[in-house]
């Protein structure tokens, strides 16, 4: 089994991590998450973490080294910084007997992110350009920026335009499933004008400068520049994350279930539900989500909604000169009643 041999910038101790357990890591970010909560771990213990493999009870070593972390590290940062030898163990084949009464996975809701708002995403994508507009709708699908910064072009191929959300099946890269996400007429619109645009000898939506990929760091960076070019005041950290937080509270706020969310943006779902609601059509529940987290909401002429609007209005003014009729007033105010539009009739009508 082979190791890497880690010198901290400042000179501490050398830290032995394990090279075979890293490796079997999919995602760059957890690999280097999982190495920084190895190294603390070898701080706490004062030998490699091989040697806890050893130990017969290692479930009491590591609840040692959570106690000892929760009296340097937040609760969240507690969790991510213990994971890691929990899962070194478990690659292993030791399993680590944990209380559960320390309740070391749990999530401390927290206001360090800035909490996005669809009225601020909708004024980024106001002042944004042709890319930028793009980059505004991929983020609200709620794909993580490793998946996003890598999407192909070729995936959102736009040969009809319908109103009905287009399903496309995204590999994502952390947890190694398939995201079932859909894209609305809004974002189809722009694609159709986005796409001839592209160097078709590279792949990618978001491309860099040396036909690849824009980096993680630069789309975070382009969506920061929007944010300050759209006035948006951020109140915490301004991450990419925040429009997954977005899509998955818009998910919880218009009754879509929590697998169906998952789902949609790639989030693993629990195995014993997974087996079953494969081939699902998530279509419907998709729909629910994207008229909320439509960019040009007012821009409806001509669209079935403003049809059944204007028909709403109709029906409703017919319904107050029936009701003024039947009152003896109709005549009296019938100037009145043709001088109006229907939405200031029904205003008026509300208001008295």
């Amino acid at each position: 089994m082979g190791f890497i041999r880690l010198i901290s910038p400042e000179g501490e101790k050398a830290t032995y991590i394990v090279k075979d357990f890293l490796g079997s890591l999919a995602s760059p970010k957890t690999r280097k998450s999982y190495a920084h909560g190895l190294k603390v771990f070898e701080e706490f213990y004062g030998k490699p973490a091989k040697a806890l493999l050893k130990v017969k009870d290692s479930g009491k070593v590591i609840e040692k080294f959570y106690v000892w972390c929760l009296k340097r590290y937040l609760q969240n940062s507690c969790r991510a910084v213990v994971n890691p030898i929990i899962q070194y163990c478990k690659y292993n084949g030791v399993e680590p007997k944990i209380r559960k009464s320390l309740r070391i996975y749990r999530t401390v809701a927290t206001t360090r992110d800035h909490i996005l708002t669809v009225d601020e995403a909708r004024e980024m994508y106001k002042v944004g350009s042709l890319e930028e507009k793009v980059m505004v709708k991929i983020w609200l699908l709620g794909l993580r920026i490793e998946d996003a910064c890598r999407l192909e072009w070729k995936k959102f191929g736009v040969y009809q335009i319908l109103d009905e959300p287009k399903e496309v099946l995204i590999d994502t890269k952390k947890e190694n499933i398939v995201a079932d996400v859909f894209i609305d007429k809004e974002l189809e619109q722009l694609l159709v004008k986005y796409i001839p645009t592209l160097d078709k000898n590279n792949p990618y939506l978001f491309q860099s400068a040396r036909r690849g990929h824009l980096s993680e760091k630069q789309l975070l960076r382009n969506l920061q520049t929007l944010r300050k070019r759209a006035g948006i005041e951020a109140t915490g950290i301004f991450g990419w994350h925040i429009g997954r937080k977005l899509f998955l509270r818009t998910c919880a706020e218009n009754g879509v279930n929590t697998w169906s969310a998952n789902m949609m943006v790639g989030k693993a779902v629990d195995i014993s539900i997974a087996t079953y609601i494969r081939g699902a059509n998530f279509r419907r529940e998709a729909r629910k989500v994207l008229n909320v987290l439509c960019m040009e909401p007012l821009h409806i002429a001509g669209t079935p909604v403003a049809a059944a609007l204007d028909l709403v209005m109709k029906v409703m003014r017919k319904m107050i000169e029936r009701e003024m009729q039947a009152s003896g007033v109709y005549n009296s105010t019938l100037g009145f009643l043709v001088e109006k539009s229907d939405e200031e009739v029904l205003r008026e009508y509300v208001e008295s």
